[in-house]
Formats: structure tokens, C-alpha cells, sequence
């Protein structure tokens, strides 16, 4: 049997630290060597004032839902992603 070695996220995001004209991530990053990438630039502040925007405009959105409900549905949403990239691992 071939292990298959596990693709990359198409989409990671991470934090880096701008030193001496060159972007260094403050985690490893899933690339192999020379891969072409697109990158986008957003300042932390600018970054978490948009988070917490969305994250208010989400709360005014679910107030009439229970909590409970909601964590239902995510937990259950999680699962069949999981299952649907299982089976399509198990058929490649």
C-alpha cells in the first residue's frame, strides 16, 4: 500500500514578522520548497477590528437562536466536511 502524502491547505493563514526587507513566519508553513504563492498583507489591528466587527454583526444575526442550536449545527457542519474530504481521500 502507497502512503499518500497529505496535500497542503489551498489557504493557510499565519503570522510573520517583517526583519531586514523579508517576511519571516513565526510558524513553520506547509510548502514545499520554491512554491509560488500569493500573499496578502493586513496589519494585526486592522485584522482584529474586522474579526470583531463580523463577530458583533453575528451576534445581532443569531440573538434569537439558542446557543445550543448553533453549536449543534457547527458541530454537525464540521462532521459532514470531514466525512466528505474522508470519502474523497478513499476514492482518489
Amino acid at each position: 500500500m502507497r502512503i499518500q502524502k497529505r496535500e497542503p491547505p489551498i489557504e493557510q493563514t499565519f503570522q510573520a514578522v517583517f526583519e531586514k526587507g523579508v517576511l519571516r513566519p513565526l510558524e513553520p508553513l506547509h510548502l514545499k520548497e520554491k512554491s509560488l504563492v500569493t500573499v496578502s498583507l493586513c496589519g494585526e489591528s486592522r485584522w482584529r477590528n474586522e474579526f470583531e466587527r463580523l463577530m458583533r454583526k453575528m451576534s445581532r444575526r443569531t440573538r434569537s437562536v439558542a446557543q445550543k442550536e448553533i453549536e449543534t449545527e457547527i458541530t454537525q457542519a464540521r462532521a459532514d466536511v470531514k466525512a466528505t474530504r474522508r470519502a474523497a481521500r478513499r476514492s482518489a
